[in-house]
């Protein structure tokens, strides 16, 4: 009998690891399918380097700017155009490379030492772009934490690495200005003012890093604040660089003759191409091994982006919100309740109306979390939270098979200058999937017109 129980034992181990392997395994191969590259459909030249552009650069950390604009800046500054640089954050929240620095389990001074030296590489890696100093502008507010600033708004936000609440580098001139969405909006603005730039490139708003979403969230704002003030003498255009989705670029490492490809996921057309020369190329190659810290860290992702082209989508690109990117997370091959497919949003006079269909209808234990971020004509900020748990009545909501219909009530919505919503799906509390930051058209675009007010946005991929 002993035995027997020994034998059922190690078979129940056996099958167990067996559903445990082909699991990773089948992950494994989702991970790759979803982030594999598409051949390029309609793609258009990028031709921005007349001599009457003004490009602006804003990155979320140092080497953001290398990894998607190292090209077009080198090949920009070469034909003697204007090109600015602004980092929200000097980086100093990777524990990784603060152990790399302080050769000792990290502390607030080793994430401070972190920062100022990922200052000093993104000055030696511009010097390899050809970019001077004096169009360089760190802005230092907390990395890690720029979409925990977007939600809190007034409120300053304390970073966890430095334990800083405000800029606190000697290279910022913002020196000392608290960790508010307010404040580094407004820094932003003015930046954009002083610079006038006739095209600007920012982080992907379906990035997979929250600090690359919120970037993207900023930039648009900071945009609608210095047109609506009458500071800018045209508006600029809006491009978008991706840097972090999946496993993407595949195949990861250095293979410089290869074309850079958008992921599957990203759409099959409005991909924005340009074209790297072999000199421009090395140029780039030169600028991202100066980022040293990371460069020690991450050579074979970074090295992934020194290909043949960079690639851009411009922000009024319909594509960018129609897309309808399910499956896109291996994760939600096993809970396709929690697959955002469409988020539909019609403004109305008090509150909004969201439509939310998900891959499968959304069921107990899910939830799904909207948050709504709105500015008032001060550039105040101010959020609304909700939450729709399957079968609670605290939400108003109607189920019609894979789609919920949600009421928003939020009194005065019209009265405010800019509104942002992003819906998430979560399981036990642990995000599932998001869209992303969503703007809402408001008075000034159409609020009082349903057919422009609707606006069909696209769910990108969960967060790693």
């Amino acid at each position: 009998m002993r035995r027997w129980w020994f034998r059922m034992g190690l078979a129940l181990l056996g099958a167990l690891g067996s559903y445990v392997g082909m699991s990773v395994l089948l992950f494994t191969m989702s991970a790759s399918r979803a982030s594999l590259s598409q051949q390029p459909h309609e793609w258009l030249p990028l031709n921005l380097l007349e001599p009457d552009r003004r490009l602006l650069i804003i990155a979320p950390h140092p080497d953001d700017e290398v990894l998607g604009c190292g090209g077009l800046i080198a090949e920009a500054v070469a034909r003697g155009i204007p090109v600015k640089i602004i980092w929200l954050t000097a980086g100093d929240g990777f524990p990784g490379a603060a152990m790399l620095v302080s050769r000792t389990t990290p502390d607030a001074q080793a994430y401070q030492l972190l920062g100022k030296t990922r200052i000093q590489e993104a000055q030696q890696a511009c010097q390899q772009l050809g970019v001077s100093r004096e169009n360089l502008c760190f802005l230092g507010y907390p990395d890690r934490r720029l979409w925990a600033m977007a939600l809190s708004g007034e409120r300053p936000v304390r970073s966890p690495s430095t334990g800083y609440t405000q800029v606190a580098y000697d290279a910022c001139p913002n020196r000392a200005r608290a960790y508010t969405a307010p404040n580094l909006v407004a820094d932003l603005r003015e930046a954009i003012i002083a610079f006038q730039p006739t095209d600007i490139f920012t982080a992907h708003p379906l990035d997979d890093h929250p600090d690359h979403m919120a970037g993207a969230l900023f930039t648009m704002e900071a945009i609608r604040q210095a047109v609506q003030s009458g500071g800018l003498r045209q508006r600029p255009g809006l491009y978008y660089y991706l840097v972090h989705r999946g496993n993407w670029p595949l195949p990861q490492g250095d293979y410089p003759n290869r074309t850079l490809l958008p992921p599957v996921s990203m759409g099959q057309s409005g991909w924005y191409y340009f074209p790297l020369t072999p000199e421009t190329l090395e140029r780039k190659r030169a600028a991202l091994e100066a980022h040293a810290t990371q460069y020690a860290l991450m050579t074979r992702f970074l090295t992934s982006f020194l290909r043949q082209n960079e690639l851009f989508q411009r922000a009024d690109e319909p594509v960018l919100y129609y897309r309808n990117p399910v499956d896109d997370n291996p994760a939600l091959h096993l809970r396709p309740e929690g697959d955002l497919s469409v988020v539909q949003i019609e403004p109305q006079q008090h509150g909004l109306e969201v439509k939310i269909t998900t891959r499968k209808p959304v069921e107990t234990p899910f939830q799904v979390e909207l948050n709504l971020i709105t500015v008032d004509s001060r550039g105040r900020w101010s959020r609304n939270r909700w939450v729709y748990r399957p079968g609670a009545d605290a939400l108003p909501a109607r189920v019609e098979g894979n789609t919920v219909r949600l009421w928003l009530s939020r009194p005065n919505l019209g009265t405010q200058r800019a509104a942002y919503l992003m819906v998430q799906t979560r399981l036990y509390g642990v995000e599932l999937d998001r869209s992303g930051v969503l703007p809402i058209p408001l008075s000034d675009a159409g609020w009082d017109n349903p057919a422009r007010a609707t606006a069909l946005l696209s769910a990108p991929s969960h967060s790693r």
